[in-house]
């Protein structure tokens, strides 16, 4: 076993990541429901679709920020509290 202490990670790396994750699934799910919430309606259906996609980005957007925000708070804490303990243990192979 290793015991390892995490305390620090990258506020950018964290942002990048978060960013075309939220992007990616907010694009998806706003699509089907995009899709699925215009099917009533044949006037509206390219609307809601890319009503979904817009909101999907937006997500993408909000979500990085804040995941940013949050690494940033936790490498500012973590200088106080000596960062988090892990442990891990080697796989058999």
């Amino acid at each position: 076993m290793w015991n390892y202490k995490i305390k620090r990670v990258s506020v950018l790396s964290v942002f990048k990541f978060t960013l075309l994750y939220g992007i990616i699934i907010g694009a998806v799910f706003g699509f089907i429901g995009g899709l699925l919430g215009s099917i009533g309606d044949a006037k509206f259906f390219g609307m809601g679709i890319f009503g979904g996609l817009i909101f999907g980005i937006i997500y993408g957007i909000i979500l990085s920020l804040f995941s940013a925000l949050g690494t940033w708070l936790f490498n500012l804490i973590s200088g106080v509290i000596d960062g988090i303990d892990v442990e891990l243990i080697k796989k058999d192979e």
